[in-house]
């Protein structure tokens, strides 16, 4: 394989007689097939047997390739064939997408498993708690995990001598450090950590209310939306047959027309398409499925994506990444990372940007036409109409057609 990218059979000696020759064919292969150029490929080569041979320096071999080590080493690296900069940025993400494909064929110990602290059991059965019986998503649980951690960590291994003053001023403790985000979000993972120690009988009831709450009321702020001329100005942003412009206008509709979640469109699979009849299933928060009606623009502009989706990537995620290594996005954020480079590319200025922007002027687009909140809801999958209703406000024209005047106006 290396073949691909070397010619001189002097180079490729000195690349397979070298400590990572035995792993360099492969790693070019898995290269070549997550989609990265041959330009690039060559860089990240080229680290791949400078590293092996530092660390070969070093007493540490590939069993423990140290990246940090090997950083430091380029800032004084004299080595005669270190060809491609020393000091470069591709040779540091050469050397650590080298050594992760080292970690998968279990050659290389990982980093993680060095390094990771032991995990509280009552952490460890929180989160099978929270996947199994609230469908709680990766993120949810790593967030939740992470607060529950630092609650035992502070009070104890035993929830049952925990006192709720001590609850409260460990949470006061670390909200004088946070801002208001962090303080919603702990307070959300905590009383949901105690709820579960009471209800598994590890700590007494009414624990959760020792945390309190923050001050910040909820839905008492307007729906950010985009007016309908800016959401026509953002679709038309990503006109083009270039591969990126059809996967970025596909993204747009769903959000748009539907009113997904950014994790919604990251998550979505070529299974979830119904094409025969004309519905889209969506599995969102807490394993919630709907089917919902496909619009036939939204259903061409996928069609248009998958025509010519790469196939360097096998997944059954229906959006990748246009770039090396062309993988499915992981989280939602790159969702809204691409609705935020394509508001900077429309010029569009608003007070808040990225995905949830569409979702708010999906609901908002079909309050205008006269659908009902309880239909909206339904769209949205929200569990409770309140959260439907903060979208009411939004219907300015509407709100002074029922606004009954002061009465010194009279």
């Amino acid at each position: 394989m290396l073949e691909t990218y070397f010619s001189a059979a002097k180079i490729l000696g000195h690349l397979r007689g070298g400590p990572s020759g035995p792993y360099l064919d492969g790693f070019a292969e898995a290269l070549e097939r997550q989609g990265y150029g041959p330009e690039i490929a060559v860089r990240y080569l080229r680290a791949a047997a400078h590293i092996g041979h530092i660390m070969t320096e070093q007493c540490a071999g590939l069993m423990n390739i140290d990246v940090a080590a090997f950083e430091e080493h380029l800032r004084t690296c004299r080595c005669p064939r270190a060809k491609g900069g020393r000091r470069n940025h591709h040779t540091i993400y050469g050397a650590r997408l080298f050594r992760r494909h080292l970690v998968e064929l279990g050659v290389c110990r990982s980093a993680a498993m060095v390094a990771a602290p032991a995990e509280p059991k009552l952490v460890a059965d929180f989160k099978t708690w929270l996947r199994k019986h609230r469908g709680a998503s990766d993120a949810t649980v790593r967030l939740y995990a992470r607060d529950a951690a630092g609650l035992v960590t502070e009070l104890g291994s035993d929830p049952a001598g925990w006192r709720p003053n001590d609850i409260r001023g460990y949470f006061l403790a670390c909200a004088s450090k946070s801002g208001h985000g962090t303080i919603e979000k702990m307070t959300t993972s905590l009383r949901a950590f105690l709820r579960y120690l009471a209800v598994v009988g590890r700590c007494q009831a009414g624990l959760d209310g020792a945390v309190p709450a923050y001050a910040h009321w909820r839905l008492a702020d307007m729906p950010r939306y985009l007016s309908a001329d800016q959401v026509d100005r953002l679709i038309a942003a990503c006109d083009g047959d270039a591969g990126a412009c059809r996967r970025d206008r596909a993204i747009l509709l769903l959000l748009a027309r539907l009113g997904l979640r950014a994790g919604d469109v990251a998550q979505l699979r070529l299974t979830d398409i119904e094409w025969q009849t004309g519905s889209l299933r969506v599995c969102g928060k807490s394993r919630y499925e709907v089917r919902l009606p496909l619009p036939q623009e939204v259903g061409d502009a996928i069609a248009a994506y998958l025509e010519g989706r790469s196939s360097a990537c096998r997944s059954d995620l229906v959006f990748l990444r246009t770039i090396a290594p062309c993988r499915p996005f992981r989280r939602g954020d790159g969702i809204s990372s691409v609705v935020k480079r394509l508001m900077k590319r429309a010029a569009i200025v608003t007070p808040v940007k990225g995905a949830h922007a569409l979702r708010h002027t999906a609901a908002t687009e079909m309050l205008r036409h006269g659908v009902p909140l309880d239909k909206i809801g339904l769209v949205l999958r929200h569990r409770g109409i309140d959260t439907t209703a903060y979208y009411a406000k939004a219907d300015v024209e509407l709100q002074k057609q029922v606004a009954q005047p002061w009465p010194e106006a009279l």
